[in-house]
């Protein structure tokens, strides 16, 4: 197991998973424009280990992602977020570190991003650049870890992908298919992602969080989604596509995620909702 690919994947997970998130502390307010579907907050998840196979090696895995992000439409998305792993394996032991920074416009044209990874405290992995939406495509221009430029399709950032499946459940469509860069896997590739979207619910009750969490969804809507991930290079494979990994979770009408569980070849985490807490903003003029 490559340790700086599995904290990358779960990199990828949360930058989406929580970008949307809406859910205010339980104490407290905020001021949130009304054109706004993303809210600024601060999250914490608590992540353990469900399942892994001997192929694995994995004996042990729990972490810690502390997510931020800030902003609205007009001013765009500021978004910081670390994932804290440790990791037990049949061959060793060790503690993997991401660490994310983007802005992403309000517009979706522009989007910014800084990402490093860390084994043991040594930094593995660090890139930074800039993805731009333009007539032909996706314009990526990169400084770290070396000034080059790549040409990519068509595809939209965070923000706008997590704003199509909150709109798309709420007008009730069951299949939301969306083409994404996120500046994973190096920044050098796009992701298909389709999504499956349940019924409308009310009033979800999430067993593993606290009773006064589950009571600031009373009378709020719902919806169960799970999202498969497929890099672009699979297109060319005949036949079925298989997904890199799938995410399930409950999103709520406002943006929360809960009762996560991410699924990759050889073992499933789940993570749950510890902390949260909102950031006021102004609203767009």
């Amino acid at each position: 197991m490559a340790p700086h690919w599995l904290t990358e994947k779960l990199g990828r997970f949360f930058t989406f998973l929580t970008v949307g998130f809406s859910l205010g502390a339980i104490t407290g307010s905020a001021v949130w424009a009304a054109d706004d579907i993303l809210r600024p907050h601060r999250a914490v998840y608590d992540v353990v280990l469900d399942k892994a196979s001997d192929r694995s090696g994995i004996r042990a895995m729990d972490g810690r992602i502390v997510y931020e992000m800030k902003g609205s439409r007009c001013e765009g998305y500021a978004v910081r977020f670390r994932i804290l792993m440790r990791v037990q394996s049949t061959r060793r032991s060790f503690t993997s570190d991401q660490r994310n920074t983007s802005f992403e416009s309000g517009d979706g044209k522009t989007f910014n991003f800084s990402n490093q990874s860390f084994l043991n405290d040594q930094m593995e992995m660090s890139i930074q650049g800039v993805a731009t939406r333009t007539e032909d495509g996706l314009d990526v221009q990169f400084s770290k870890p070396a000034a080059t430029q790549i040409q990519l399709d068509d595809a939209v950032f965070l923000t706008e992908h997590v704003e199509r499946l909150i709109k798309g459940a709420k007008n009730d469509e069951n299949i939301v298919t969306t083409r994404i860069y996120d500046a994973g896997e190096k920044g050098l590739e796009l992701t298909d992602t389709t999504a499956i979207i349940g019924k409308r619910q009310t009033s979800v009750v999430v067993k593993d969080e606290t009773p006064q969490m589950n009571a600031r969804f009373e009378g709020k809507d719902a919806w169960s989604m799970s999202i498969s991930y497929f890099a672009i290079k699979q297109s060319a494979v005949r036949g079925e596509r298989l997904p890199d990994y799938q995410a399930s979770f409950i999103m709520q009408e406002d943006g929360v995620t809960r009762r996560l569980k991410m699924t990759y070849p050889d073992y499933t985490l789940r993570a749950k909702l510890s902390n949260l807490e909102y950031f006021e903003t102004a609203p767009c003029d």
